[in-house]
C-alpha cells in the first residue's frame, strides 16, 4: 500500500513516473505531510494560505486509513482570485520544509533524501498548476462539507506545540 499525488489524475495527459505522480509508503507519506504542516504553518498569512494547511492536515493516515490520502493537486483549495499568491505561497512552504523549518519539534529525524525527493516531486507538480487548472466547484464543495467547529469556519487554530494548523483531526504532527 501506499499513497499517490496526482496531477489530474482523471485526464489523458497524466505522465506515469514522477513527473505525473508522486508515490510515497504509508511510513513516507506522514513524514510528507508533517513536514509541510511544518514549514505551512509559520508561513501562512491569508485564509487562502491557511485553507491549503488545513487541506494538508486533513491527509492524516491515523483518522482517514493508511494508504487511503491520495488526492490530486487539482483537487487543492484553489481560488482563481489568489492563485498566483496561493501557488507562490505553496512553493515557499515546499522549500521551508527542505530548510527544515520546524523539523526540530519533531519527536524522530527524518530521512532528508526521501524527504526532499518527494517535496522535488510535489514541488514540479505544484509548478504545473496554472489558474486555468482549477476547478472552482472543488473549493466550494470543500468548505460546504465543513461544519463549525471545523477549522477552516473557527479561526484557523494551530498547534501550540508544533505551530501547525489544524484539521477536524487536530494537529497532524501530534497524532503522527
Amino acid at each position: 500500500m501506499g499513497n499517490r499525488i496526482c496531477f489530474k489524475f482523471n485526464s489523458d495527459n497524466i505522465q506515469e513516473g514522477l513527473e505525473g505522480s508522486l508515490k510515497m509508503s504509508n511510513g513516507g507519506t506522514s513524514v510528507f505531510i508533517n513536514v509541510l504542516c511544518l514549514s505551512g504553518g509559520r508561513f501562512a498569512e491569508t485564509e487562502s494560505q491557511k485553507r491549503f494547511m488545513v487541506f494538508l492536515a486533513e491527509k492524516n493516515q491515523y483518522f482517514c486509513g493508511i494508504g487511503t490520502v491520495d488526492f490530486d493537486i487539482v483537487e487543492m483549495p484553489w481560488d482563481k482570485a489568489s492563485f498566483d499568491d496561493d501557488k507562490a505561497f505553496m512553493l515557499r512552504v515546499i522549500d521551508g520544509a527542505k530548510q527544515k523549518i520546524g523539523w526540530e519539534s519533531l519527536r524522530y529525524r527524518p530521512n532528508e533524501e526521501f524527504v526532499n525527493e518527494y517535496l522535488e516531486t510535489f514541488k514540479k507538480l505544484i509548478e504545473r498548476m496554472t489558474v486555468d487548472d482549477i476547478i472552482e466547484e472543488n473549493l466550494i464543495e470543500w468548505l460546504s462539507e465543513a461544519d463549525e467547529n471545523d477549522p477552516v469556519k473557527c479561526g484557523f487554530p494551530k498547534c501550540k506545540i508544533h505551530d501547525a494548523y489544524i484539521s477536524v483531526h487536530g494537529c497532524q504532527v501530534c497524532t503522527d
